[in-house]
């Protein structure tokens, strides 16, 4: 396991979630095989154009990280180019922001030849500004006199390789979008609603989808286990329906994810109802919701109807019949939305959650 440190930055004058913040990247760094053995939240009044923290606070950084023993320090932000590149020659070890850490996840979680090649596109878009800080290594041998025309043409090489190999990934994303668009036209044909599952990444999508239609996707207690949609059928009451898992969403998604998973994300677009999955013991749940609303407006999906699901409730209540959570959730906010609050797991309020669906699916 690669020890790692963490570090949060805060601006001052605007509105965050809970004080310390890290809980979440503590999750993405144990996703992707790091321990964390330090953590540090540093508070600034603008981003620095260099490190986008101060210097006495990278000097401070420095010290942390290295009496804990960590060889890589991973920000809870994303970093420009630069910025990067100066805050690993000050740190004197691999940074890595947020970005590159959701990448890494993702990479680590695609099993199918789709999924690796959504991820190598959004690698390739995320490292191919950042070639130049690649090849410090040349000066730090030779100096710098004297090697910018090699060290030059070396970048160029590389940024010709990974354009070509975008240009590449592309032509066969594209494919899949056309062999997904063919898929999704004969499912319309056969005049089947479809139920669209979405929600913060690790809310429970996939646990409830097995409850839905006796299935038995893998389900595990961890960040983006589901990369590719899964479409099962199932029956409501006198309906058939087709539900489909679809990869989570997350704070500050990266646009490379965005659009290198566009033609998976495009599962949405047909749906009936987009059921919103939110994990209710959660304390960050409502920041979830609003990434979830947003991320679909994003999309441009955000008008279909919308029934929201709010799940693990067994955790907070011994009898979860009667949590009423609707109020909390939507504090002064207009919705026609339907809130249900479920335990996939456990499979209670399961046969509310059918009706509510059945109700919109036949409006």
């Amino acid at each position: 396991m690669e020890k790692v440190f963490l570090a949060g930055v805060r601006i001052k004058q605007r509105r965050q979630g809970r004080e310390s913040g890290l809980e979440e990247l503590r999750r993405l760094a144990d996703t992707s095989g790091g321990t964390a053995v330090g953590e540090s939240v540093f508070r600034i009044d603008r981003p620095n154009s260099v490190f986008y923290i101060g210097k006495g606070q990278v000097d401070f950084l420095a010290q942390q990280a290295a009496d804990a023993g960590a060889v890589t320090v991973i920000f809870d932000i994303n970093l420009k180019p630069g910025q990067q590149r100066n805050l690993e020659k000050a740190l004197s070890m691999k940074v890595i922001d947020r970005t590159r850490l959701i990448l890494d996840i993702f990479a680590r979680s695609a099993h199918t030849q789709d999924g690796r090649d959504q991820v190598e596109l959004a690698q390739c878009q995320y490292l191919l500004p950042r070639l130049a800080g690649m090849w410090t290594h040349l000066e730090r041998q030779q100096g710098g006199i004297g090697m910018r025309g090699p060290g030059e043409r070396e970048i160029e090489t590389d940024r010709r390789r990974i354009e070509k190999r975008i240009s590449l990934l592309k032509k066969h994303l594209d494919d899949i979008k056309k062999r997904r668009g063919i898929q999704r036209s004969r499912r319309l044909k056969l005049n089947i609603p479809v139920i669209a599952l979405c929600g913060y990444t690790n809310s429970g999508k996939t646990t409830l989808l097995n409850t839905l239609t006796k299935s038995d996707a893998v389900a595990r207690d961890r960040l983006f286990q589901t990369l590719q949609p899964m479409t099962r059928r199932a029956r409501i009451f006198d309906r058939d329906v087709l539900f489909v898992d679809t990869v989570g969403f997350i704070n500050d998604i990266p646009p490379q994810l965005i659009n290198a998973f566009h033609s998976t994300l495009e599962e949405i677009e047909p749906a009936s109802v987009v059921l919103v999955v939110l994990d209710g013991p959660d304390p960050d749940i409502e920041m979830h919701r609003k990434v979830v609303e947003d991320t679909l407006k994003q999309l441009a999906f955000d008008k279909i109807p919308r029934l929201y699901a709010l799940n693990k409730c067994d955790k907070i209540y011994k009898d979860c019949h009667d949590w009423k959570f609707e109020k909390a959730l939507f504090p002064d906010h207009d919705t026609t939305s339907e809130c249900i609050e479920i335990s996939a797991l456990q499979k209670v309020g399961i046969e509310r959650l059918k009706s509510g669906i059945y109700d919109l699916i036949n409006k």
